[in-house]
């Protein structure tokens, strides 16, 4: 019987083990698992996919009884579910299962390890079974509470439990640490308000840690320990986070076949890792990073796709991908994957897939058009025809596959030697976020600018389609950008103080900017006019 399971199997009845609307105890999942059981019986794969964390701590100890290994898929949609074998399974969800409280339901009290299959994308770009033991995710617990113990509190989460990072923070490790973790992840940070604090452990990714609520006051109620897994935390991201919080984000290198590898917490910028004591770190003949790790069966080591730079310490620093793999929002996409799919629509000829650094990482693409797609962007625009295809991707791939931005042309662009450069594609998307100005006049900390808006600019991308206006909050920063250019000086601060907004702002129209620096108060005041004179904003910020 494997550390998690005696610890389901032998906490006492009332021991709360999960959290959220009501107080979940040991007794109702061991009354759960009971249940389970005899449903778990007969042949064919089992899948799991639950949003309650204790309706699948529930199935887990079910399986060790039962001596059934489990499927864990990322999502259940249909067209994702036969590309992975489980049209034909059993599926367990949370409407298959309902809390017990009875207490008086037998569970055989032997038990074994428990096979689990996890998916991500390989470098083919079909997704890739991933068998791992729950005695593995058992061990890596055990080294978590070896660095992290002493921090470590009651447990609340941003990120699904479906994949191996959420499910060893989210659920073994609190379990076998004795601590409460919350039934259902924060879909927003809205939902964490008034749940954090001391004595609280926060299980969150990039994609969450890279949008912190401005409404939400975050030192007054930090956590005593706040993880970051799934793909790296850019380091303004990670200082953003800091200076929020008030304590260092712990960010967790690893992977579904490698588990976690290193952490690091970074105070300055690109700090290095730290491998985990179970974890041997090395580079092979070319400089990438391989792991020797006890959650690999074979016991060879293990290419990660990173180079890494080894220090003499015994710690290392990544150097960037070597393989065409990115992590978006926590989660690993295959380029080539994406790049496929899209070659399959009638309106793709073929399509390259990437990622724009500027724009937190998000996935673009570059589409060649068909005949079809190109009367189709004629006829609809490149708004509707990316949100078209967006959908038409819906079958083949998870929404997290499907890029957010878009380009458009006849032919992808390459260089003499026919290959494509990765900065001609990035650079389709380069829109202006000033445009051309002429500076009418300029003394001291004063200046009059003036210029014509024109329809590429940045600003105007998707606000809105059809209908493209200036945001006010880009007339703002637009004010900033200038008066850093021509005055050689921005304020500091963000505050904005008597900001009127009287007019629309449209692309094609010609505009007068008056900048004037407040040195002495750090603000900038700002006033946008039309050729006519007429105002359409005006305010300071600092």
């Amino acid at each position: 019987m494997t550390p998690f399971v005696a610890t389901l199997m032998t906490a006492p009845a009332g021991r709360v083990l999960f959290t959220g609307e009501r107080d979940i105890t040991a007794g109702q999942v061991r009354a759960t698992a009971a249940a389970l059981v005899p449903r778990m019986a007969g042949e064919g794969p089992l899948f799991l996919h639950t949003a309650s964390a204790a309706l699948f701590a529930a199935a887990l100890l079910a399986a060790a009884v039962a001596r059934k290994p489990l499927v864990l898929p990322a999502h259940t949609q249909a067209s994702y579910l036969a590309e992975v074998g489980g049209s034909a399974a059993i599926l367990i969800d949370d409407a298959a299962m309902a809390l017990s409280d009875d207490a008086d339901a037998a569970l055989d009290t032997t038990a074994d390890d428990v096979s689990l299959t996890f998916f991500t994308s390989g470098s083919t770009g079909v997704p890739k079974r991933i068998e791992r033991r729950l005695a593995q995710l058992e061990t890596e617990a055990q080294a978590l509470e070896d660095v992290f113990g002493s921090q470590a509190g009651a447990v609340q989460a941003t990120v699904s439990h479906q994949h191996i990072y959420g499910l060893i923070y989210r659920i073994v490790w609190p379990v076998m640490a004795g601590r409460p973790s919350a039934d259902r992840a924060a879909e927003y940070w809205e939902n964490l308000d008034g749940r954090l604090g001391p004595g609280v452990t926060l299980i969150s990714s990039p994609a969450h840690l890279t949008r912190l609520p401005p409404a939400m006051d975050l030192a007054a109620q930090a956590p005593d320990l706040i993880f970051s897994s799934g793909q790296l935390l850019q380091t303004p991201a990670a200082l953003a986070c800091t200076a929020a919080f008030g304590r260092p984000v712990s960010e967790v290198l690893g992977s579904t076949e490698t588990g976690g590898v290193a952490w690091r917490r970074q105070s300055a910028g690109d700090e290095p890792w730290t491998p985990f004591s179970v974890v041997t770190v090395l580079p092979d003949a070319e400089g990438a990073l391989t792991v020797l790790t006890p959650y690999l069966d074979d016991g060879a080591p293990f290419a990660m796709g990173d180079r890494m730079e080894a220090l003499e310490d015994g710690r290392f620093r990544l150097l960037g991908r070597a393989d065409r793999m990115e992590k978006i929002d926590g989660k690993r996409v295959s380029l080539t994957r994406v790049e496929e799919a899209l070659a399959a629509l009638t309106e793709a000829v073929e399509a390259s897939a990437f990622t724009l650094p500027d724009r937190k990482g998000a996935l673009a693409a570059v589409v060649a058009l068909t005949p079809q797609g190109r009367a189709a962007f004629d006829a609809d625009g490149a708004f509707r025809l990316g949100r078209h295809l967006r959908a038409a991707l819906a079958d083949r791939l998870e929404p997290i596959e499907r890029p957010k931005h878009w380009r458009f042309v006849d032919r992808l662009p390459t260089d003499a030697q026919g290959k494509r450069r990765l900065s001609d594609l990035r650079a389709l998307f380069d829109a202006p976020r000033v445009p051309p100005y002429e500076v009418v006049s300029h003394e001291g900390d004063a200046a009059h600018l003036r210029m014509t808006l024109p329809a590429t600019l940045a600003w105007f991308q998707g606000h809105f389609p059809g209908e493209p206006i200036l945001p006010g909050i880009s007339q703002v920063h637009m004010a900033v950008l200038l008066a850093r250019e021509v005055l050689g000086w921005a304020p500091e601060g963000v505050d904005l103080n008597r900001v009127k907004f009287k007019d629309i702002i449209r692309p094609g129209e010609t505009l007068d900017l008056t900048l004037t620096a407040h040195r002495e108060t750090g603000r900038l005041a700002f006033r946008w006019q039309r050729a006519n004179g007429g105002e359409a904003s005006s305010g300071s910020v600092g």
